[in-house]
């Protein structure tokens, strides 16, 4: 499992939200291109740092969701999907 901030607009107001997704149910990660966009015109006011992007997660049709728009770049998703989520205890 992996938890991800995404977006989401209801109206004119835009607002954060984790999600956890199964990994194995990613099927592609894309620039969200409109997104980052509207960012850049200001029309998305979060308080996030500057040079923040938004990356398109499309799910695998099986995992009952269509796609999440997330904070991060791709390569930002990508790097945290291939993360080995196994840790070594010292003892």
């Amino acid at each position: 499992m992996i938890q991800f901030i995404t977006i989401t607009q209801t109206r004119e107001q835009w607002y954060l939200n984790k999600v956890v997704v199964n990994r194995e149910h990613i099927a592609s990660v894309e620039e969200a291109r409109e997104h980052n966009r509207l960012l850049s015109e200001g029309k998305i006011n979060l308080g996030l740092a500057d040079g923040v992007r938004f990356s398109r997660v499309k799910m695998a049709l099986t995992s009952g969701f269509n796609e999440f728009i997330v904070v991060g770049s791709p390569d930002t998703i990508l790097e945290k999907l291939n993360r080995n989520t196994k840790q070594l205890l010292k003892g």
